[in-house]
């Protein structure tokens, strides 16, 4: 193995986990996911010299993959369709029935959103990223990504339907 590509490992297998959730959620679906890895790190690795701050890494690799899944959907005009079984690969699946039901139906209101809202709300609370690496995969200012997020949780929440999912998801989409 080339010098470069383990230079690369050490930096993407910290954020292997958290990459991967975002592409499924982002995706829709297992195989797009896995589509959407494959390209955004093939992506990296050809360009991983020219990278200047390789301390941004994390945002960098983020951000191809957003964009490669924005182009996708541009080119198709595809909606993705919310997929129970995808669900399982995206959260825990030792979480007990009713708190999967109840997260699938959150996920599905987050997934009808603006897809940029939509992805903030994935970036923040499924892949754990701070504001600032959100800003950085996104661009626009830290207010805006404060905005979107905050205005995304309103947004799930006047969708939901029952008191039961909108207690679930306050817990799910508050700090």
């Amino acid at each position: 193995m080339n010098k470069q590509k383990k230079e690369f490992l050490e930096f993407y297998n910290p954020i292997h986990d958290s990459f991967s959730r975002f592409c499924r959620a982002v995706s829709g679906n297992i195989d797009d996911s896995k589509d959407l890895i494959q390209d955004s790190i093939l992506n990296v690795l050809e360009s991983f010299d020219k990278i200047r701050d390789i301390s941004a890494f994390k945002s960098y690799i983020f951000s191809v993959a957003s964009n490669l899944n924005k182009m996708k959907h541009r080119k198709n005009k595809f909606k993705a369709h919310f997929n129970n079984q995808e669900m399982n690969q995206i959260i825990d699946s030792t979480q007990n029935p009713e708190y999967m039901a109840d997260f699938n139906i959150i996920y599905e209101k987050i997934l009808s959103l603006p897809q940029k809202m939509s992805e903030t709300i994935i970036l923040y609370h499924i892949s754990d990223l701070s504001l600032k690496e959100i800003q950085k995969i996104q661009g626009g200012s830290l207010s805006g990504v404060k905005l979107r997020l905050k205005r995304g949780r309103e947004k799930v929440l006047k969708l939901l339907n029952t008191p039961a999912q909108v207690k679930k998801a306050l817990m799910l989409l508050t700090i």
